[in-house]
């Protein structure tokens, strides 16, 4: 398969976005696509990218906040007594007073204390849309590590991701209920739309295996929920603060949105107000349980949530998708018309 990388000539955001999905909607028709479906070729194959947490400190951490690193660690499944590997964030403390990580002693500037260690939480390296690395900061603390690497809503959308469903959309009111209301209405009737009318490639196609679904431990359907992210909810304040910071213009706007999520976790990009209509949400749709034409995962849109959850363990070995091989071949660049929201 051949690496694509795309030249954008649009100047907003949701331009970009629109224009983007459509393209991959495109391509889907004319590349010789695998019959597994997007949300579930991501859901088995595609390794959610790790973010980086990072303890700042200026001096020697005391035996409390030592062992809150390791209970940090121990959530991501690296520390001593742990073999599994259960979140996508790795932990590393950094002494600003001795390291040369310029980011790290800028963040501490900006954000630290001597009073206490700093939590650091970078978004992944290969979350390269995203405006600012710095995801968020935090006093080091047992509650700043529950609100960083786990909250009920993330937890939900691991579970439903895991029972089969092909995307779960996190809605995000404004808190003004005209808008709220039009928006949700809109969005639970085109979603309800789109799991009633779209259709998934023929089951004895999928890999030509008709017996390897009797195998797999999470059914393949076509199934879309819906999740309401409350703003004013403090154990959703990490997660909320991923969603506004992952483009430039979000926390800024006074409107509704909403974030489709498949896979792992994988965050396709926001719709936001009028944004919340009959088209792109069947764009976003077709997308999600579509044939499998771009198998190689930062070919396609999106961000990877931080998430509490050991996906290879829970999903089992079996699977409808047969791994992508390593292909050189070098990337294609082209030109891609903008792409507008009338």
């Amino acid at each position: 398969m051949i690496g694509m990388t795309v030249e954008w000539l649009s100047n907003g955001v949701r331009d970009r976005r629109i224009a983007g999905v459509s393209f991959a909607l495109i391509l889907a028709g004319v590349l010789a696509a695998c019959q597994v479906p997007v949300f579930r070729y991501a859901l088995e194959r595609w390794q959610p990218d790790h973010y980086q947490l990072l303890v700042l400190c200026d001096r020697e951490l005391t035996e409390t906040e030592a062992e809150q690193v390791d209970q940090l660690r121990q959530r991501a499944g690296r520390s001593s007594s742990s073999s599994s590997v259960s979140s996508n964030f790795d932990v590393r403390i950094v002494r600003t007073d001795q390291s040369e990580n310029r980011f790290a002693k800028v963040t501490w500037e900006q954000h630290g204390s001597r009073n206490q260690p700093l939590l650091a939480v970078m978004y992944p390296e290969n979350a390269q849309e995203i405006p600012d690395p710095l995801a968020g900061t935090f006093r080091l603390s047992s509650d700043a590590i529950d609100n960083v690497t786990r909250s009920p809503v993330r937890t939900e959308i691991a579970k439903r991701l895991l029972s089969g469903q092909s995307a779960v959309w996190i809605f995000v009111p404004i808190g003004d209920p005209d808008q709220d209301d039009e928006c949700l209405a809109t969005l639970q009737r085109e979603v309800q739309r789109n799991q009633d009318s779209l259709e998934l490639p023929e089951q004895e196609e999928v890999e030509g295996e008709e017996a390897l679904l009797a195998e797999v431990d999470i059914e393949l359907r076509l199934e879309f929920s819906i999740i309401t992210l409350n703003r004013d909810d403090p154990k959703e304040k990490f997660l909320l603060d991923l969603l506004l910071s992952s483009e430039p213009d979000l926390a800024d706007l006074k409107q509704p949105m909403a974030f489709p999520v498949l896979g792992r976790g994988r965050v396709l990009y926001a719709l936001v107000g009028k944004g919340i209509a009959e088209d792109t949400i069947g764009i976003a749709s077709r997308f999600i349980i579509g044939p499998c034409s771009c198998q190689v995962k930062n070919q396609n849109p999106g961000f990877d949530l931080l998430m509490n959850c050991n996906w290879d363990e829970e999903i089992g070995t079996a699977k409808l998708s047969e791994e992508i091989p390593s292909d050189k071949s070098p990337p294609v660049k082209l030109s891609i018309p903008p792409g507008k929201k009338k």
